[in-house]
């Protein structure tokens, strides 16, 4: 069975009612033709760690298949569906309509056998004439990487049996990518706020971040500023269409402690008294003598 990814334009739908409404019933075709079973909508919760990698699982739903009974014909045993003599089988009802124009016809399903070509005079006692049972089964959803919220996915042929031989129609599966405390998504790209101490800030560091499935090491430069964003290349999820994959945008911000202990006030009273005053914008220089100053600060 083919499974086929969409964003959420509805795209390769017959319409909105296909997917919100059970759509997909195909009413009409004469002969004795049944109509096209239902899709059904199931919202599948996925981890973002999963998203990397792309997952297979199985999810048990509740479908409508043939009655066990009645073989789905929906008809009592020892007696079979009769041809409708309200259309004479066609399952078509056409209605003529003449105007200034000319004649019209119209052309809808029977409502006497609701465009099945056939009525059921015995029902099967079991599924009460409509040839279904409701049966729990077991579908296999294969989640590529790079998926989001905004797709879903459409096992086509899956969803419930139509009745009296009629097609099957579809399970639409809809992804809930599940958001993670510490990371942001934004398309491909992970977002991460990293606070850090005043020490590492204007000393450097190297230090552990989390990204969406491991660790992994960032050299924090000497000097940075508060708001800088450090870019890790390719620690981000991968582009659904396999095309690469995105970027893990690291956050600075510099902590300021609250309650500093009797020595960690006299140390920064001293720097106090080495460092040159705040510049006027982020992008003034601040020399070089300023930082020499305060490692001589810390290290002394």
């Amino acid at each position: 069975d083919a499974i086929e990814v969409f964003m959420r334009d509805f795209g390769g739908f017959g319409g909105l009612e296909d997917l919100f409404q059970g759509g997909g019933a195909r009413r009409g075709g004469g002969g004795g033709g049944g109509q096209r079973g239902q899709n059904v909508r199931i919202r599948l919760p996925i981890s973002l760690k999963e998203v990397v990698s792309g997952v297979t699982k199985r999810v048990r739903v509740q479908l409508l298949e043939a009655c066990e009974t009645c073989e789905g014909s929906g008809a009592a045993e020892g007696t079979e569906p009769q041809r409708c003599t309200q259309c004479g089988g066609s399952g078509e009802e056409r209605v003529v309509q003449r105007s200034v124009f000319g004649q019209f016809v119209s052309v809808a399903p029977c409502r006497q056998c609701r465009g099945e070509g056939q009525v059921i005079t015995e029902p099967c006692p079991k599924c009460h004439g409509d040839g279904r049972a409701r049966k729990e089964t077991e579908v296999e959803v294969e989640i590529p990487p790079g998926v989001s919220s905004e797709n879903f996915i459409t096992l086509r042929g899956q969803g419930h049996v139509g009745t009296r031989g009629g097609g099957r129609g579809d399970v639409v599966v809809l992804l809930d990518v599940e958001e993670d405390a510490r990371l942001t998504r934004e398309g491909a790209n992970l977002h991460l706020e990293l606070p850090i101490t005043f020490a590492q800030a204007a000393l450097g560091d190297q230090v552990r971040v989390p990204t969406v499935d491991s660790e992994a090491d960032l050299a924090v430069p000497a000097g940075v500023q508060s708001g800088t964003i450090l870019r890790m290349r390719a620690l981000g999820l991968p582009e659904l269409n396999g095309r690469g994959r995105g970027d893990l945008l690291v956050h600075i911000h510099v902590w300021t402690p609250q309650n500093m202990t009797p020595d960690q006030r006299e140390l920064v009273e001293r720097l106090q008294g080495l460092e040159d005053p705040a510049p006027e914008t982020l992008e003034e220089d601040q020399g070089r003598g300023f930082w020499s100053r305060i490692r001589e600060a810390f290290t002394s």
